[in-house]
């Protein structure tokens, strides 16, 4: 098989896959996974002052 029997199908796919993905993302269920997610670069890590970080040198 080759891209001359499935090439004419990629695009129906691609659109399938694109209105499947864009449904699940606006589904109300899903906000406030995606809300938390979102937060996630702004959560405090618990770490205090002085402890050390993974690369092994200490914070001030």
């Amino acid at each position: 098989m080759s891209y001359d029997v499935y090439g004419p199908y990629l695009p129906v796919i691609m659109l399938i896959t694109f209105l499947g993905l864009f449904a699940w993302v606006l589904m109300p269920g899903n906000k406030k996974r995606f809300d938390d997610a979102a937060n996630l670069p702004f959560a405090d890590d618990g770490k205090t002052e002085g402890q050390e970080t993974d690369n092994g040198r200490i914070e001030k």
